[in-house]
């Protein structure tokens, strides 16, 4: 058999979970988690927690059959908790009748018997020393006989301030409970927007920084890329020679439509000439024939031989054969002087046409628009790649640190867009119904201390749990905060630089009734009142 033993308690006095109601010097009463003679301990205290070492005056109250024994201790805070909201207190100097009273309260739970309150009250509160009964001597000329009760006047005015004080403070809170509804789910909000990777990368950041105003088109990160950047320069040189190659075939046709004026005075020349060949062989012919008409006649009379007539006819063939040929130069002469301003033939081949030049001269213009087309597809892809503000706004956050590789379509930062910011409000669905469109309503901010006015835009009472399927609203319960309230709240443009999305806000709405026979009586005062406004106007 084993037998462990547990660690003693280092505890000096035995510490008790009975009631005992604690008020702070600031007036806020909490119930004590535990206590002791030595000390007590508070949980989940509101606001900001004091300093170690502070020292409070507590007045404790502990309730004993229906009787509240209230006292007073000096404490000191020994520790605090954070997490919890803890505050440990250390009595400094309990007096004899709070100690008593303790010590006798924690032996009675501890042993478990309970006295009667009378008998516990007597021997507490019993006087040490022994106090006559007989009567004082008050002669009348030593205390005057009539006397003011200024004790008496003193505590009715400080009762009379206390319940006045009550009693508007309850009535503040039943107004408030009844025709004020604060709800404290809501925060500020504001268009926002998430920029994505536009392509793979590596990411520079220029301005992208949380919390940093920008305005549109301002340049906010680059993106580079080894391949596209070797890419882009590749058509860059592609272009280049393209623009090259079209300038130099410029040039070409340049210069041959300069020498083409040259050709066209040989062309006329060459024409001249056949056209002299044609005129002098016609005349040759015309005298050959002429000449052979005579022979022929000698020849008839016997005065020629016949020999000398076929060597004229021979000759006049002759004449005849190079009339033919000077015609067909002048027929290509002719034809060469017709397109001698485009194209030039040296009687063996064409040297120059400015035809086919023109056609070289078109090519090389299509290859500097087709590589020109590619640059500048490719330098709108590089104008993608500076990744700039869409709007004016501030950076909300940002999702990557930079200088890394980034993938196409992850998200880099949030942007706000500058317009005034609403306020959105989320509510139950019981609380809905007590809300009215274009209600005056207020919001405080606590982180800015500041109360601002509203007016209620938009009510939305299911509209985040709508099946789509079905395209209809389903309750998602009905305590959770599944309705949303749209607030557009009235600032100056000062305001604007310090509110932006984010904050917690606390709204405060004018609390409609759903009750029938309420709104009823309403509308009847309401229409009395208008009835009366009337009378008295009139």
């Amino acid at each position: 058999m084993r037998i462990e033993r547990e660690k003693p308690c280092q505890r000096r006095h035995h510490r008790v979970k009975a009631p005992m109601k604690v008020t702070t010097p600031d007036g806020y009463s909490l119930m004590a988690t535990d206590w002791s003679i030595g000390g007590l301990r508070l949980d989940e205290i509101e606001g900001k927690l004091p300093a170690v070492n502070d020292n409070w005056n507590l007045t404790l109250e502990l309730p004993f059959q229906g009787f509240d024994i209230a006292f007073e201790v000096e404490a000191r805070i020994v520790r605090t908790v954070k997490e919890t909201k803890t505050i440990g207190f250390e009595f400094i100097a309990l007096s004899e009748r709070a100690n008593d009273l303790m010590s006798h309260f924690i032996d009675d739970l501890i042993r478990g018997h309970m006295a009667t309150v009378e008998d516990t009250i007597c021997r507490i509160d019993i006087p040490v020393t022994p106090i006559s009964t007989k009567p004082d001597v008050n002669p009348s000329d030593e205390v005057p006989v009539k006397r003011l009760p200024v004790k008496m006047i003193v505590m009715s005015a400080i009762y009379s301030v206390l319940a006045v004080a009550i009693f508007g403070y309850l009535s503040i809170l039943i107004y408030s409970k009844t025709m004020r509804m604060e709800v404290s789910s809501a925060v500020v909000s504001a268009p926002l927007a998430t920029i994505k990777m536009p392509m793979d990368g590596i990411l520079h950041p220029i301005l992208m920084q949380e919390d940093v105003r920008v305005i549109a088109g301002q340049p906010i990160a680059r993106i580079h890329d080894i391949k596209f950047e070797t890419d882009l320069d590749e058509k860059r040189i592609q272009l280049d020679q393209a623009k090259r190659n079209l300038a130099r075939t410029q040039e070409k046709y340049k210069i041959e439509e300069q020498r083409m004026k040259l050709y066209q005075i040989i062309n006329k020349t060459d024409k001249q000439i056949a056209e002299a060949r044609v005129e002098s062989a016609k005349q040759a012919l015309t005298a050959s024939d002429a000449h052979l008409d005579r022979l022929i006649t000698l020849r008839k009379k016997g005065l020629v031989a016949e020999s000398k007539v076929d060597e004229l006819r021979r000759q006049q063939s002759m004449t005849l054969g190079r009339l033919k040929e000077a015609e067909y130069d002048l027929e290509r002469a002719t034809a060469m002087d017709a397109v001698s301003g485009r194209r030039y033939y040296n009687h063996k081949e064409f040297v120059s046409d400015l035809d086919i030049l023109a056609l070289e001269v078109e090519e090389a213009n299509a290859q500097v628009m087709a590589a020109s087309m590619q640059v500048e597809k490719l330098e709108v892809e590089k104008a993608r790649m500076i990744i700039k503000a869409p709007f004016d706004g501030r950076i909300v956050s940002v999702k990557q640190p930079g200088n890394i590789m980034v993938l196409r379509n992850e998200q880099l930062f949030t942007i706000e867009k500058k317009e005034p910011p609403t306020v959105t409000a989320f509510l139950d669905q019981e609380q809905i119904l007590s809300v009215g469109l274009h209600d005056s309503v207020k919001i405080f901010i606590p982180a800015l201390d500041r109360h601002i006015p509203a007016i209620v835009t938009k009510i939305d009472r299911n509209s985040a749990f709508i099946n789509d399927k079905a395209s209809h609203y389903v309750w998602d319960g009905q305590k959770q905060k599944s309705a949303a309230v749209s607030l557009s709240i009235q600032i100056t443009e000062e305001e604007r630089n310090y509110i932006y999305a984010g904050l917690p806000a606390v709204v405060v709405f004018p609390k409609r009734s759903t009750s029938a026979i309420y709104n009823q009586l309403g509308a009847t005062v309401t229409r009395l009142k208008n009835m009366f406004n009337d009378e008295t106007s009139i």
